[in-house]
């Protein structure tokens, strides 16, 4: 025994050293590409494609965020979107969009499928388009890791409701959610497996992620479940008599060994369904591995009272993202106590030699300083993170994108050139007053005359294409226009109507050191003529 002790005392000492060795010395490197050994992601979903064009949505996630991997949501749990948010700040389409019910959006193999099959969208322009197909195709021709989400639900709640015997059962007997199933079921496990199977082999994907709730959290006596006829099934496999075990347990939710069996049970049914799953990616597509978007510790509680084993299951997994999200909260003196915990813990469970991202959060009630302050948070932690995620771009504005990607520059990763730039605001204004939207979806001025902002260009002299991020709002046509050492040079009308935050480029501007830049802002009828960011962006031949 004590030989055993000393043993495992040098292992913990080995990874408390090495740990500390990576933090000294490691530096991340970064690359615009899949072949980058530090990640920086972000998800996106079928309408935002629809409505900004995969062209635009690139442009502004690599140029704004450095965002080299980018995964889509193709089982989208129903949810109002963008979240916890009044509308998207930068769709020139829609203000916000009700996500179906578990809906795919990508072309599945129906063969492969048993008794359960994915279901389509109810809206014809989502049903027309390989969704998924369309961003692996554009993302691969810019050199980009993908991936593709399986959300929370991946079967439609209300599929599940008309099948009782999908749901799972309290200890009475009863159903615990019309909406929930059990994974234990073996139509629910064929169906599960030949999904994330459909995804492997049919897309060119280094990752399949998923955040599935499998078991809840509650306590037998409260609906703790479950307790089905598959339960009891799969129980008798492991050599635990569920059904012996029932009444013991409705007398006395603490009866040992009966409770401690039946948590082992949830434990081991969510581990083999991990198992079988990444069994089959592997078997479909070996180059493809499956990644846990871990959510538990977001909303305070264990993963493990919801039966999941991260230790466990991280020996079938590739990856752990960490969806952490504190920055939208948007509170001035965090600390990130939150996402320090969770980093070590996670960091201990999965092991050294597979990358664990932290997700970072510039939406909402974000604010730059908050975003720079979590990227060096995650950055700064001993758990040497391999990567960044941004949650996520459909509610993030340009503003907060670029401070993701300034908070990567000051903490230290390699590779990312400074955003050359101004922000409005914080230019000599005339007639201009700064402005603030609710839920901090952007920061500028605005006028309703004719206003001027002002300074000098402190970069080097040469070619550069000049991008101007502005509002267009849908009453008017305000006019823009760029002076440079007094002489215009730029000049256009906010004619799109979108009523969301848009940019336009200018290319092949020379500059100079010293020279003076003024952006003129003239309102028109009930538009504001809306300013945020002048970007100077070194022009390549």
């Amino acid at each position: 025994m004590k030989q055993y002790m000393l043993i495992l005392l040098a292992l913990v000492c080995g990874l408390l050293v090495r740990t500390k060795a990576q933090t000294t010395a490691w530096k991340p490197v970064w690359k615009p590409d899949a072949s980058s050994e530090f990640e920086v992601g972000t998800q996106i979903r079928d309408w935002t494609i629809q409505d900004e064009g995969m062209t635009y949505i690139l442009d502004n996630m690599q140029s704004m965020a450095c965002v080299n991997n980018l995964y889509m949501v193709v089982v989208m749990h129903q949810e109002h979107r963008p979240f916890n948010a009044p509308e998207f700040p930068h769709n020139p389409a829609r203000d916000a969009w009700e996500a179906e019910d578990s809906r795919v959006t990508f072309f599945p193999e129906i063969k492969r499928y048993g008794v359960i099959k994915p279901l389509l969208s109810d809206h014809q322009w989502i049903r027309d388009t390989d969704w998924l197909r369309l961003m692996v195709d554009a993302c691969r021709a810019r050199g980009l890791a993908v991936g593709a989400e399986v959300s929370h639900y991946p079967i439609p709640k209300s599929l599940i409701k008309s099948h009782p015997d999908w749901q799972q059962r309290k200890i009475d007997g009863s159903s615990w959610n019309t909406g929930r199933f059990c994974p234990n079921n073996p139509d629910v496990r064929d169906y599960l497996i030949a999904l994330f199977g459909d995804l492997a082999a049919n897309y060119d994907l280094d990752y399949i992620q998923t955040c599935q709730y499998l078991f809840n959290n509650l306590d037998i006596d409260k609906g703790g479940t479950c307790f089905c006829e598959h339960c009891i099934v799969e129980a008798k496999k492991t050599g635990f008599d569920i059904e012996a075990a029932i009444p013991v347990l409705k007398k006395d939710r603490n009866a040992q060994p009966q409770r401690n069996q039946w948590l082992a049970l949830r434990r081991h049914s969510t581990t083999k369904m991990y198992r079988l799953i990444t069994e089959k990616i592997q078997t479909e597509n070996p180059t493809c591995h499956l990644r846990l978007n871990d959510v538990f510790p977001w909303s305070g509680v264990e993963a493990i009272d919801y039966g999941l084993d991260v230790n466990a299951v991280g020996h079938y997994l590739g990856s752990i993202v960490n969806q952490d999200h504190t920055e939208q909260k948007g509170k001035k003196n965090e600390t990130f106590e939150l996402r320090k915990k969770w980093l070590t813990t996670n960091r201990k469970l999965l092991g050294l030699d597979k990358p664990l991202v932290c997700g970072i959060a510039p939406r909402m009630e974000a604010s730059p300083e908050l975003v720079l302050a979590g990227i060096k948070v995650a950055l700064e932690h001993p758990a040497c993170v391999n990567g960044v995620a941004l949650k996520h771009y459909d509610g993030a504005s340009f503003s907060l994108m670029r401070a993701f990607k300034q908070g990567m520059i000051e903490a230290g990763v390699q590779g990312l050139a400074p955003t050359l730039g101004k922000e409005v605001e914080e230019m000599e204004l005339e007639n201009y007053t700064p402005f603030k939207e609710e839920l901090v979806e952007e920061w500028g001025v605005e006028t309703n005359g004719t206003g001027k902002a002002t300074y000098t260009f402190n970069e080097p002299s040469g070619t550069y294409n000049i991008r101007i991020t502005y509002f267009d709002e849908e009453n008017g046509k305000s006019r823009i226009t760029l002076l440079i050492a007094g002489e215009e040079r730029v000049a256009f009308k906010l004619d799109e109507d979108t009523d969301c935050w848009r940019w336009r480029i200018f290319e092949n501007i020379q500059m100079n050191k010293g020279d003076e830049i003024t952006l003129v802002g003239k309102s028109d009828q009930k538009e504001k003529a809306k300013l945020d960011y002048i970007e100077f962006i070194r022009h390549v031949d």
